[in-house]
């Protein structure tokens, strides 16, 4: 019989790729989604559907009952009122796996994100010889005890915090992504539009930070590794060591690519997708940056609708490098990831045009 697993976030740019890889290597996705959701790919590859949110303790109940496991991809990145973030990210992936325990699903994968463990430490002196090129910072890495710096980082640290609740009764994973790409990505629609049609770039602040990538098929294969092998949290997994800094890290990976580029550098090989051989850096001053996210509050709150920038994004543009190492979940999941980011990203325009976005 082939084993089912229960997806959240299922409607989502990562959860519909995951939907399609399960289904195509021979396994059942139940989705949990919204009556209001849009359901037409998901429904086009015969998934199962369950009605209801992260809230409805019920219908994630009915979602993992008789599942061989969970992947909980589901996630606020933008807050329109104060507390959102807490209450969907934290509390809905209580609720998650809580469900778990009732309907007796023994594991569960958990999308974190790079936000919650926070931006490069600095390095010391022992730090590896191959990171000299990220001075005076290194790539983060598991043991790093987290140090989120805005609303979304903290909030996803929380969830990660409500896990450590139920690792003595589930077999628990946590993966932090960093920068998310591929096709279905609409975050990073406005950065693939201005290279096409104005050949610029626009960099948030004077410094021209590093970013760690991951193609989100290439998450998508670490995801159901991570399922069938991945090391398990523990209820000490984030507990810090005599240091102050570290911690085990156990049950955590980083799933991010071999290649981490400057964002001004992501901007060009965006252009030499669409055949441009230049692409213009236009920098904000940070606290330009930081003055549109306190605007972008303000126009929610007098709107109800969201921004385009507010302060949760301005905190983390103006900040950085946001690199990480994915050498853990490559060695011990057995993913090998390909470093040709430049065809990925071509990949990923190809999407954009072919869907009439640009």
């Amino acid at each position: 019989m082939n084993e089912t697993f229960f997806i959240t976030g299922a409607t989502g740019f990562i959860g519909r790729r995951l939907a399609r890889r399960l289904v195509e290597s021979g396994k059942r996705a139940r989705c949990l989604a919204r009556s209001t959701s849009r359901r037409e790919e998901l429904a086009a590859l015969g998934v199962e559907f369950v009605d209801g949110d992260l809230n409805d303790l019920d219908a994630l109940r009915r979602g993992a009952e008789g599942c061989a496991g969970v992947f909980h991809a589901a996630g606020l990145t933008r807050e329109l009122r104060k507390g959102d973030f807490m209450a969907v990210n934290c509390v809905g992936t209580r609720n998650v796996a809580q469900a778990c325990v009732d309907a007796g699903t023994p594991r569960l994968v958990a999308v974190s994100s790079l936000a919650g463990a926070g931006i490069a430490p600095k390095a010391s002196s022992d730090a590896p010889n191959d990171e000299a090129t990220y001075a005076p910072y290194r790539l983060r890495r598991e043991f790093d005890l987290p140090k989120p710096i805005s609303p979304y980082g903290k909030s996803k640290l929380a969830s990660e915090r409500a896990l450590l609740e139920f690792a003595d009764k589930l077999e628990i994973t946590v993966l932090r992504p960093p920068y998310v790409f591929g096709e279905g990505d609409l975050l990073s629609l406005e950065l693939f539009k201005m290279a096409k049609q104005k050949g610029i770039m626009v960099l948030p602040g004077y410094i021209d930070c590093y970013y760690s990538f991951v193609y989100v098929d290439d998450l998508v294969e670490i995801m159901v590794a991570a399922a069938e092998r991945g090391e398990r949290l523990d209820q000490n997994s984030l507990t810090p060591d005599a240091t102050g800094s570290r911690c085990s890290g156990k049950g955590v990976y980083f799933p991010a690519g071999p290649t981490n580029l400057r964002f001004s550098e992501f901007g060009l090989a965006i252009g030499r997708a669409f055949g441009r051989k230049k692409i213009a850096t236009i920098k904000i001053p940070p606290m330009g940056v930081l003055g549109t996210g306190v605007y972008g509050e303000i126009y929610k709150a007098v709107t109800h609708k969201y921004a385009a920038l507010d302060w949760n994004k301005a905190v983390e543009a103006v900040r950085g490098p946001w690199i990480c190492s994915g050498e853990k979940a490559i060695r011990e999941l057995g993913v090998s990831i390909e470093p040709g980011l430049d065809e990925k990203i071509a990949i990923a325009a190809r999407w954009y045009e072919s869907a009439g976005l640009l």
